[in-house]
């Protein structure tokens, strides 16, 4: 495979592929390399093989499946190599995971153990990390966010449960053939959120608000977040709209180009709010909230070094944007640390330990 590689990822048909696509096409490519090296297409049956485990999965509801260009000596494929090919690629799509490290989607993997146990939940209670070593396969394990009880389902999501409820739902029907019904799902399926007023409205503001005290209380709390999962299930009805499905991602773009344009001020109000909502929507300890809240600590960071030869206001407002640093680099490390360390190296809990030295003075 790897002298053909070049040619394949540069040929048309490969170039015409989605990203997505792309991926799923290696990932097969590799796949029947592996398999079968001898170019002699028969499944074997191997009842302790990974391979074995893989073939049990169920297979995609869609009739139609149509190969992508795969990556092999001789673009003239043999029946049983088509049939064989196709027969494994329609245990992909809902069978496959997203690879990430530190966070960041980087690759589809196939971990059929895994595809076998756990089944999804937009309130999951674990979550899946990959540890990377180089030379060697990329690890998957499954970290619980809290205790579980004796006899409870160890569940674990197959996709972002902040999406909307539509977006889930449809998503969950056409790649896994299921409708969940899960707390979240249970709780938004009778809600039509409309649109949110528009941004820089006083409805907005009040709107935001609410959500902020509703979450984090009148003092804004963030250093201890919620510990308990469904924080939903108390949201008043007044905030439905921003369940609304241009909701998120709008702050989230928001926040994402203030922060790194030096608007620190908007960043962090903007941005505050997205934490309650993350709160909101996500289970207790869900990386994402970790993530955003490290965000929140170096923009609070950046904010406060930003102000040079400051006046004795700028100096009091600088001790106050230190301390929400602090405040939010405690809840990053509090969520963080659940997960522990996954990817590669580095990554978010070295981020922490740099940034807890920087606000603790320390030198080195």
């Amino acid at each position: 495979m790897c002298k053909f590689f070049n040619r394949y990822v540069a040929s048309p048909e490969y170039q015409s592929l989605s990203q997505h696509e792309q991926v799923d096409a290696i990932l097969l490519s590799q796949l029947l390399a592996e398999m079968f090296p001898d170019n002699d297409y028969v499944l074997a049956s191997e009842s302790d093989s990974s391979f074995s485990t893989f073939i049990d999965l169920l297979k995609s509801s869609d009739v139609d499946i149509r190969l992508p260009p795969l990556c092999r000596a001789s673009s003239r494929a043999s029946a049983a190599s088509e049939a064989i090919a196709i027969d494994l690629y329609s245990r992909f799509g809902n069978n496959n995971f997203v690879l990430h490290s530190h966070l960041t989607p980087y690759a589809h993997g196939i971990f059929p153990l895994a595809s076998r146990l756990f089944n999804h939940s937009c309130v999951p209670n674990a979550v899946a990390r990959y540890i990377i070593t180089p030379s060697e396969s990329v690890c998957m394990e499954i970290v619980t966010l809290r205790p579980v009880a004796a006899g409870e389902e160890i569940t674990i999501p197959y996709l972002d449960p902040a999406l909307s409820f539509h977006t889930r739902q449809q998503a969950l029907r056409m790649n896994y053939g299921f409708t969940c019904s899960c707390p979240l799902c249970s709780f938004t399926r009778h809600i039509s959120p409309t649109p949110p007023p528009s941004r820089g409205s006083v409805q907005l503001e009040a709107l935001e608000t609410m959500l902020r005290t509703c979450v984090f209380g009148i003092q804004d709390r963030t250093s201890d977040l919620p510990h308990n999962d469904c924080q939903f299930s108390h949201m008043p009805a007044e905030l439905y709209s921003l369940l609304h499905e241009s909701y998120l991602p709008d702050i989230s773009e928001i926040f994402s180009r203030s922060s790194h344009e030096g608007q620190y001020k908007d960043a962090l109000e903007v941005g505050l709010t997205l934490l309650a909502l993350y709160v909101l929507l996500y289970p207790c300890n869900y990386p994402q909230i970790g993530m955003h809240a490290l965000e929140m600590s170096k923009t609070a960071w950046n904010a406060a070094v930003a102000m040079k030869s400051p006046t004795e206001d700028e100096a009091r407002l600088i001790s106050e944007m230190e301390q929400a640093a602090r405040s939010y680099l405690r809840a990053a490390s509090q969520t963080l640390s659940v997960l522990g360390s996954e990817g590669d190296a580095g990554g978010p809990l070295e981020e922490i330990r740099i940034l807890s030295g920087l606000l603790n003075g320390d030198s080195a």
